[in-house]
C-alpha cells in the first residue's frame, strides 16, 4: 500500500483517479456530489431555471459527472472542489445544453437529494447578486448544515441540551441565557456554559474537517475557512 504523509481526504482521493484507483475515486466523487448538490441547484436557479428545471439539470449534471470516463479527464481547478464543481458545471451547460434531460433519463442514478430543505436555498438565491454568489452562499450553507448534522448525531444522548445551545453557534446574538437553560434542564449554569463552549469548539473542528475534505492541500484550508466566514457575514 502506498504511503501518504497526510490522511487522504475525499477530494484528494478523487484527484488520484489518474493513478488508477478508479472505484475508490468514483465513490469519493459520489460522496462529494451528494454533499454539495445545493450550490449547483442554486447556481442553476440564478440562471433562470424553474424549481423543476433546476432539479432536472442538477440531476443530469451529476449523472454525467459520476460517469466512470469523467474521472480520467478530471482537472483539480486550483486544488479546491468548490472551484472544480463550478467550472465543470459551466462546461456541461455549454456542451450538453440540448442533452441535459436526456442525460438524466439515460443515466438515472439511485440518489435523490431533494429531501433537503429548499426554503433556505431559495432565500439564499434571492439574496445573491449573481448566480456565482448564489453558488458560493449555498456552498457555505452546505458546509454549516453538514457540520451541524454531524454534531446533532454526536450529541444524540443530550439532544435537548443541543437544541438549546445550537443557537450559540448559529446565531450568537440571539441566544437563551445560560441560567434559563440551566433552570429548564435541571443543570448548573456552569455546566451549561461548559457545554456551550464544547459545542462551539466541536463545530469549529467539524467545519475544518468538512473544508479539508474539499481541498487538495492542508495549506488551502485556512483560505477556504476565511472565505466561508466572509460569506456567512454578508
Amino acid at each position: 500500500m502506498a504511503y501518504h504523509p497526510f490522511p487522504q481526504t475525499r477530494w484528494t482521493v478523487v484527484l488520484n483517479a489518474k493513478a488508477g484507483v478508479i472505484d475508490e475515486s468514483h465513490a469519493a466523487l459520489e460522496q462529494l456530489a451528494l454533499a454539495y448538490w445545493q450550490p449547483i441547484y442554486s447556481y442553476l436557479r440564478g440562471k433562470g431555471r424553474s424549481h423543476e428545471e433546476g432539479q432536472d439539470a442538477t440531476q443530469g449534471f451529476f449523472a454525467y459527472m459520476l460517469g466512470q470516463d469523467f474521472l480520467h479527464n478530471i482537472q483539480p481547478e486550483g486544488g479546491r472542489f468548490r472551484n472544480f464543481l463550478l467550472v465543470a458545471l459551466r462546461r456541461w451547460m455549454k456542451d450538453e445544453r440540448n442533452r441535459a434531460i436526456n442525460v438524466k433519463r439515460e443515466s438515472e442514478t439511485a440518489w435523490q437529494p431533494w429531501h433537503e430543505s429548499e426554503v433556505d436555498l431559495e432565500a439564499a438565491q434571492r439574496a445573491a447578486a449573481s448566480p456565482e454568489e448564489a453558488f458560493d452562499r449555498a456552498w457555505a450553507e452546505s458546509l454549516v448544515t453538514r457540520s451541524m448534522q454531524c454534531l446533532l448525531e454526536r450529541w444524540e444522548s443530550r439532544a435537548e441540551l443541543f437544541a438549546a445551545l445550537r443557537l450559540t453557534v448559529e446565531s450568537p446574538g440571539n441566544v437563551e441565557k445560560y441560567a434559563a437553560i440551566a433552570a429548564r434542564l435541571g443543570m448548573t449554569e456552569g455546566a451549561v456554559g461548559k457545554a456551550a463552549h464544547d459545542l462551539r469548539r466541536q463545530f469549529a473542528e467539524q467545519i475544518r474537517q468538512e473544508v479539508r475534505d474539499t481541498v487538495a492541500r492542508d495549506e488551502d484550508v485556512e483560505g477556504e475557512l476565511r472565505y466561508l466566514v466572509q460569506l456567512m457575514r454578508r
